[in-house]
């Protein structure tokens, strides 16, 4: 297509994006300066300025926007790969998975996904996108990152789209604004027309944020339609074969073909007259760019966007205006006037008339003969209205009550005093901001299915991958390494083209904070159930956030079983017992043993013992009949 076309093709469309949904932008403008702090109406705050009276702006709405932000900082989202069919494989799928850790780990995409979500809670919508870069200066690898749009309203789409994610999109432009000077200095031959600038040379439909000091430049991202010729081997498995020289169709051993209408994605960079880059061919096929929705009401001609500030807006300039009305009663009400005759006050006049502008500790006065007794008195001051603090309290409410946020939520007291009756409160405003996660976890989900058509086509080469795992350890992997088969044949190790991938979305805690809640409630079973903490220890200890946890629960988990009381497999359990038994009989052995030698060390003493008694006897016998026994000498 010539590049004159692309430039009309593209301001037409930007022109039918911008007149459907002009009146959602509108409102969506007015809530970004509504949440800036600028609720005043024009004339109103004009008025009032010139008449000096006060113009207060109490801004109640951003603590309502961050409450409901802040929940993906605090729950991350997660996106894996699980297989789907094909090739694919647990392990391939974690691989993948890891992968897309690594790769918002690398774009702080938290903060990304956080930021386009305040957008879609502060005006009805917020985008980022996807993009590839080298890995680094002197590197041929490309990688793949998520990054931010920074304005919500810069992103104009197909008309045509209705879902949440928007991913049936035939096309997308995304504004940028660029100082003449950098423009000129990128595109020294383009001429700076702004491309917001009508079609039709009428300043009526006025886009936004024309400037003089800069030139606003639009990507323009289109998707075009292709025809694929597809083909089934002998072996199962499915090739295209659009691009296969005709003459290696019959090596394949083809089983079936058939033409399948397809699409490729196109990136044109555009400036309000010609084509400044472009085309560029997208490797994925999928339009990198992705909305946050916040809420979307379908009416029978046109579908009404809106975040949280739109319903809070009149009680946000309720608010103000009677919080300006007190203050001004509160201005305007009389100092607390004094009570006195001219006589008493009479040679102090100038201490009482700078008396409420100068501190004094005391006022002199001189007692009047004419009221014998009297001094001055102090009268107290007029009322402030007690309807101007109750309507600023009705208002406070009213925001509370179109938001869906009450105090409970915003960790401020409450009549709420049981803990059941707080998280039943922190709930309802869980639920009345609960479709912006879902709203995100939608887009995410597409995020997902984008990634997994993307990453096979940027990691295309032999190279080591730095995968996350889940506890935000990493881990060196190989992929698309040509190694040797099993039968012999060449194959690619870790091959992320292989097998069909669906992907999984889950918000919830970060690692270290379900880490820590588990470390808790281990704790908790551990004191109700003491003897767990020897099968369990190990566990515990590794839950534990502190130095030296690892090694702790390395350590008990190297414990003798007998020791922790975990349980053995049996072939250990009967080896134990057969020891034991053999012990056991040795015992029983070796006490029979020395239970026989203890016997006859008896017998043999009592015999001694007898022998002697034998001998003293014959001795006193000898004795008594005169006779000498016969000693040595004798002999």
């Amino acid at each position: 297509m010539p590049h004159i076309d692309i430039v009309r093709e593209a301001r037409e469309r930007l022109a039918a994006a911008w007149l459907q949904d002009r009146e959602n932008r509108e409102d969506a403008f007015t809530d970004l300066k509504f949440l800036a702090g600028d609720q005043w109406p024009a004339a109103v705050r004009q008025q009032r300025e010139a008449q000096s009276r006060p113009c207060l702006t109490i801004n109640r709405l951003p603590q309502f926007v961050h409450q409901v932000a802040n929940s993906v900082r605090m729950n991350p989202p997660q996106i894996k790969a699980i297989p789907a069919g094909g090739a694919a494989t647990e392990a391939l799928a974690e691989i993948f998975s890891g992968l897309f850790r690594h790769i918002q780990y690398r774009s702080n995409a938290t903060h990304v996904f956080a930021h386009a979500v305040y957008y879609a809670v502060a005006c009805g919508i917020g985008h980022f996108r996807l993009a590839t870069d080298y890995v680094d200066d002197n590197a041929f690898e490309q990688e793949i990152l998520i990054k931010r749009i920074q304005h919500p309203l810069s992103v104009f789409w197909d008309p045509a789209a209705i879902e949440p994610s928007r991913a049936d999109a035939d096309y997308c432009l995304v504004s940028e604004m660029i100082g003449r000077k950098e423009f000129e200095a990128r595109f020294p031959h383009a001429a700076p027309a702004d491309f917001d600038t009508p079609a039709d040379g009428s300043a009526e439909s006025g886009l936004f944020w024309a400037s003089r000091d800069a030139v606003r430049v639009c990507e323009y991202w289109v998707k075009r339609p292709v025809e694929r010729a597809i083909a089934r081997l002998a072996r199962g498995e499915t090739v295209d074969i659009t691009e296969v020289d005709p003459a290696e169709l019959p090596r394949l051993g083809i089983v079936a073909t058939r033409k399948v209408r397809s699409h490729k994605v196109e990136r044109w960079l555009l400036s309000g007259s010609e084509v400044l880059e472009g085309p560029n061919a997208w490797a994925g096929r999928t339009i990198p760019i992705f909305p946050v929705i916040g809420a979307e009401t379908a009416l029978e001609t046109k579908t009404v966007r809106s975040g949280l500030i739109r319903a809070a807006r009149d009680p946000q300039q309720l608010y103000n205006f009677w919080r300006s009305a007190a203050a001004e009663a509160i201005a305007l009400a009389p100092r607390s006037p004094f009570l006195a005759t001219p006589a008493m006050i009479a040679k102090f006049k100038g201490q009482w008339d700078t008396q409420n502008s100068v501190a004094r500790p005391y006022l002199l006065y001189e007692p009047d003969p004419d009221a014998p007794g009297s001094r001055p008195m102090r009268e107290p001051p007029p009322d402030v209205p007690t309807a101007l603090t109750q309507e600023s309290a009705i208002a406070a409410d009213e925001m509370k009550a179109t938001t869906g946020i009450y105090d409970a939520a915003l960790w401020a007291r409450s009549n709420e005093i049981s803990g059941v009756a707080i998280r039943a409160r922190e709930n309802q405003g869980g639920n009345a901001a609960l479709h912006y996660q879902d709203n995100l976890m939608a887009t995410l989900h597409h995020l997902g299915k984008a990634l997994i058509d993307l990453v096979p086509k940027i990691y295309d080469s032999e190279r080591t991958l730095r995968i996350m795992r889940e506890d935000d350890s990493q881990e060196p992997v190989r992929i698309n390494a040509a190694v040797m088969g099993v039968d012999g044949k060449p194959m690619l190790l870790n091959d992320l083209s292989q097998g069909v991938y669906d992907v999984r979305v889950k918000i919830g805690p970060a690692y270290a904070t379900r880490r820590s809640e588990a470390a808790d409630a281990m704790l908790q079973f551990i004191r109700a159930v003491p003897q767990a903490a020897g099968i369990a220890g190990d566990l515990v200890a590794k839950t534990m956030d502190w130095p030296g946890a690892d090694e702790i629960a390395a350590r008990l988990k190297r414990t003798p079983p007998e020791v922790t009381g975990e349980a053995a497999s049996p072939e250990v359990r009967a080896a134990q017992a057969r020891q034991q038994a053999l012990a056991e009989a040795e015992l029983a052995r070796a006490q029979s043993l020395a239970a026989k030698s203890g016997a006859d060390a008896a017998k043999a003493e009592a015999v001694a013992q007898q022998a002697a008694l034998d001998a003293a006897k014959a001795e006193a016998e000898l004795k008594a009949s005169g006779k000498a026994p016969a000693g040595p000498a004798a002999l």
